[in-house]
């Protein structure tokens, strides 16, 4: 059985992301109720959180396209999602925390982009 769990939604798009027990990072369209498409195996253990990351500004007409997943076994990944629809793709970056994940919480792409040694 799957469970899907820790939503988060995309209002813009009208896309809400879940994650659960079957380690997929799926995206739904609240509009047809259909998978818009998935990351299937994006964790190796259940995903425990979802963010979608965008500008702390809100200036830019862009739609937000990176999302950060947590898994149970203690990685924090961010994915690039519009290589989603193309094939499998692969973390911007990964963190192991070496910790099990019982949640994430979000923040600017500002704050990532630090993380990520990005200048901004």
């Amino acid at each position: 059985m799957i469970t899907e769990c820790n939503i988060t939604m995309r209002l813009k798009n009208g896309l809400v992301y879940t994650g659960g027990e079957d380690r997929n990072l799926t995206a739904w369209d609240t509009i047809s109720g259909k998978v818009a498409y998935c990351i299937e195996d994006a964790h190796s253990a259940r995903l425990k959180g979802i963010v979608v990351l965008s500008k702390i500004d809100g200036t830019s007409d862009e739609e937000p396209f990176l999302v950060a997943s947590a898994s149970s076994d203690g990685i924090i990944r961010v994915w690039d999602v519009r290589m989603a629809k193309k094939d499998k793709p692969t973390p911007l970056a990964e963190a192991n925390t070496k910790s099990r994940l019982t949640c994430l919480a979000g923040s600017s792409i500002k704050c990532v982009g630090k993380w990520l040694g990005w200048v901004i």
